[in-house]
């Protein structure tokens, strides 16, 4: 990746602020999938009429309120399994699912790939929909509430069918993340930086193993919290596998990218 690479403040700057902007991206998208499929079927009004949560810290970070507000088992109840599980599937499916291919469309383009900025965001952009099939399949998968409940719900199938067949794209797709993507923004910073390198590393790892990672841990049963645990205690394992300055890693040991990485 020919491309100019900035100071480390800005790299760090620049990456705190495409963190924020595409996670909120991510997250609405995610919402007003479920909303809009849930009122192309008649179940909602008004598919802009989800949940925002209140104006705090904590909310306008994390968007933690922020709720698609469907009513699942209402429509369960009425019989109507399939389309439950389609509004289900929706926020991940069509909402995380889109998002990541154009993602990963943003970073195959050589324009992309030449302006720094556009390549964070891309790649941040990335990075929060894997995080969102993470959160998913496999921590989320054995509940009987939310969105993978209600889709094993709606279609009356085992939940293992949906760790098989989503499970596999899932870990695809997290493999080349960290071992293809995660290099090429590595290269973002000034030649030579393991310290930052490893920062890098260590941010990425916590955010999808320990943050998203720990989404089972209450409320979801006890399979759920189970995964969530394993999850964030095999943070330190993704340290050393990604560690910059290892050759046998996904980086070399001069911060140069390897060769054949597409």
């Amino acid at each position: 990746m020919d491309t100019n690479r900035p100071s480390v403040l800005r790299f760090w700057l620049l990456t705190i602020l495409m963190m924020w902007v595409s996670h909120v991206i991510a997250y609405f998208c995610h919402e007003y999938s479920h909303s809009f499929v849930a009122w192309l079927f008649g179940f909602k009004t008004n598919p802009f009429a989800i949940e925002y949560g209140g104006f705090n810290i904590r909310n306008v970070l994390l968007q933690v309120q922020v709720d698609d507000d469907v009513s699942y088992r209402a429509i369960l109840a009425q019989g109507h399994g399939h389309i439950a599980a389609l509004i289900a599937f929706a926020g991940m499916g069509f909402g995380n699912g889109l998002l990541y291919l154009f993602s990963r469309c943003l970073l195959r383009n050589e324009k992309v790939r030449i302006h720094a900025p556009l390549f964070l965001f891309s790649f941040w952009l990335c990075f929060m929909n894997v995080a969102n099939f993470y959160d998913y399949v496999p921590i989320r998968t054995f509940t009987t509430h939310g969105d993978i409940g209600y889709l094993s719900q709606g279609l009356s199938i085992s939940p293992w069918l949906i760790l098989i067949v989503l499970g596999y794209p899932t870990v695809c797709a997290i493999w080349h993340l960290f071992a293809r993507l995660l290099p090429d923004t590595y290269q973002l910073l000034p030649r030579g930086s393991k310290v930052q390198g490893t920062i890098l590393v260590a941010v990425c790892a916590f955010i999808m193993f320990d943050y998203f990672g720990a989404s089972g841990l209450f409320g979801y049963g006890e399979v759920s919290s189970t995964l969530s645990g394993i999850s964030m205690l095999s943070f330190p394992m993704v340290l050393v596998i990604c560690w910059p300055a290892r050759k046998s890693g996904f980086f070399t040991t001069h911060g140069e990218l390897d060769s054949g990485h597409y």
